[in-house]
């Protein structure tokens, strides 16, 4: 049920007030992050819930730009070295208290430097 919520959220960052998506950022509501596009892009193609369905990420400023879009702010980090790189962040949403942990996929940058 959890997921579920997370997935709907998700949606609505992305989903544009006319039912597609914008060209560069989209808003659903009042107050609703902007979200770029290419964060969008990541935001469709996992979950970030475990390491199999991490946010696939080039830089450690698109994971801020994934924390946003959910209106979450980072906590604790910690990196994990299984058969890729990942950052494991856990995040709080400061208006209701939530928390959730977000994996992403780093192996793309982490190997060469930042």
């Amino acid at each position: 049920m959890r997921r579920a919520s997370w997935a709907a959220l998700a949606l609505a960052a992305l989903i544009a007030p006319t039912g597609a998506l914008a060209d560069n950022t989209a808003t659903t509501q009042p107050g609703a992050a902007q979200v770029p596009k290419s964060i969008a892009k990541i935001l469709a193609k996992g979950d970030g819930a475990t390491p199999e369905t991490a946010y696939k990420v080039r830089s450690v400023k698109q994971e801020y730009q994934v924390l946003a879009a959910f209106g979450m702010q980072r906590r604790r980090q910690a990196l994990v070295m299984q058969d890729k790189s990942y950052d494991r962040i856990e995040a709080t949403h400061p208006e209701t208290g939530e928390t959730r942990t977000f994996w992403f996929d780093i192996s793309a940058f982490y190997a060469r430097g930042f």
